[in-house]
């Protein structure tokens, strides 16, 4: 696979270990079987039969909760390169929808195809598990934000994470970001209404705090909002140095995973 080939779940995990050759062409058989998804389709529907995982090759897809009034909540923003079902890989049913939030590609995974992670791949193994993690991490971060920030900072704080995952994604370096949400979408992600979203979009650029060229958001105070949010990127840090070699392969080293100034 060339670099103009790579896959961004490929781009996303070289960014922790290097991986070798063995390990991309187990990543490409998970994302041999595509399947195009159109902006607004369903994924996964409450109490669909689970099989696997599955990899979004290319666009953003979103989990939404509904509550009895007819209200949506996104509960988790899935981004290009990201493994869709490895927090619920134990269970047999969907407990909440997955829906394309942009147009895009997925790839469908078996369990049964799992298994030589553990035998043949540990290392990959150990890092998807890792990477598990962090991302658990980063929605305990987010859900603290929604229950002990005001409203600015819980706009602010959602932003800041999103920007840090897309790095990792090797989507969105920089300041400057794609935000594919309408202002009702945003709203339903950190518990605000449209109309408040769009007087603290407002507000924002009438401060010089961002820019805003839709879809495209450019952070332009990003170190004075994390100091303002305590904001922690989850992805900053990934201890690899339990991870078993990968088989024939020398360790490797934790990729440099600094944060981008660029903007």
């Amino acid at each position: 696979m060339t670099d103009d080939e790579q896959s961004c779940l490929v781009s996303r995990l070289s960014r922790f270990v290097s991986l070798t050759d063995a390990e991309c062409a187990f990543i490409e058989e998970m994302e041999r079987d595509e399947h195009p998804r159109r902006k607004g389709r369903p994924v996964v529907s409450v109490g669909d039969v689970t099989e696997g995982i599955m990899v979004l090759k290319t666009g953003w897809a979103v989990v939404k909760a509904d509550s009895a009034d007819g209200r949506s909540q996104i509960l988790r923003v899935y981004l290009p390169g990201e493994v869709m079902g490895l927090a619920e890989i134990g269970s047999t049913h969907a407990n909440h929808r997955i829906i394309m939030q942009t147009d895009g590609k997925i790839c469908p995974f078996p369990r049964t195809g799992l298994a030589p992670l553990f035998s043949d791949y540990p290392r990959l193994g150990a890092l998807l598990t890792a990477l598990g993690s962090l991302d658990q991490i980063a929605l305990r971060h987010h859900a603290s934000s929604l229950g002990s920030m005001d409203a600015a900072n819980k706009l602010k704080f959602w932003l800041l994470q999103l920007r840090s995952r897309l790095e990792v994604a090797n989507v969105g370096l920089g300041n400057r970001f794609r935000v594919p949400f309408s202002q009702v979408e945003i709203g339903q992600a950190v518990g605000l209404t449209s109309i408040y979203v769009n007087k603290l979009l407002r507000r924002f650029v009438d401060d010089g705090d961002i820019e805003i060229d839709r879809p495209y958001f450019r952070l332009l105070k990003r170190d004075e909002w994390e100091k303002d949010c305590e904001f922690v990127n989850a992805f900053h840090d990934m201890d690899t140095s339990w991870f078993p070699p990968a088989h024939n392969e020398k360790p490797t080293r934790t990729a440099d995973m600094s944060a981008s100034t660029g903007s």
